[in-house]
């Protein structure tokens, strides 16, 4: 008997096939986040929001935001179906205000999200995924600026006790 001419031999080779070739998909699109997130770090303060797509695609958006001058210094997003996606510049958010950039998350959000905001209408204090992912970036700095903040109060709160 050859193994040659047994079909399961053959399909269990071809799924290991087809494993093999997801396995090195995920990691060149690991590899082009990292990139991503490299090449943004050290030009502000980073957040990072991924919305996902059922039918329509997904996004993963990274923010630098320079907190000194109050500008958003540079803003890339991967938005599609499948793995091929890259990351590309969005110079149009480039130089607004954590503000501006709230706002125009916000709007965003209504459009992308529009029949589940019509019962879910969006909350700031709320943790969801379902949100857009450039109002999540957002709030990413926001939690971290807060987080920051609560460190410092329970830093001086240590140093008055002793």
């Amino acid at each position: 008997m050859s193994y040659a001419n047994d079909g399961r031999t053959l399909f269990f080779l071809f799924i290991f096939g087809l494993m093999s070739l997801q396995m090195l998909l995920c990691f060149i699109q690991a590899n082009r986040y990292q990139a991503a997130v490299r090449s943004l770090s050290g030009k502000g303060v980073l957040g990072i929001g991924q919305r996902k797509g059922l039918l329509a695609p997904g996004e993963i958006l990274i923010l630098a935001y320079d907190r000194e001058n109050d500008i958003v210094t540079k803003v890339q997003s991967m938005k599609g179906y499948t793995i091929f996606a890259r990351f590309r510049a969005i110079p149009e958010y480039e130089g607004l205000s954590l503000d501006e950039i709230r706002r125009a998350g916000i709007e965003q959000d209504a459009l992308e999200m529009r029949g589940y905001r019509k019962n879910h209408p969006y909350d700031p204090k709320t943790p969801s995924k379902r949100k857009g992912a450039l109002i999540q970036a957002v709030e990413a700095i926001d939690i971290r600026f807060r987080r920051e903040s609560d460190e410092k109060k329970h830093l001086a709160r240590q140093n008055i006790d002793y």
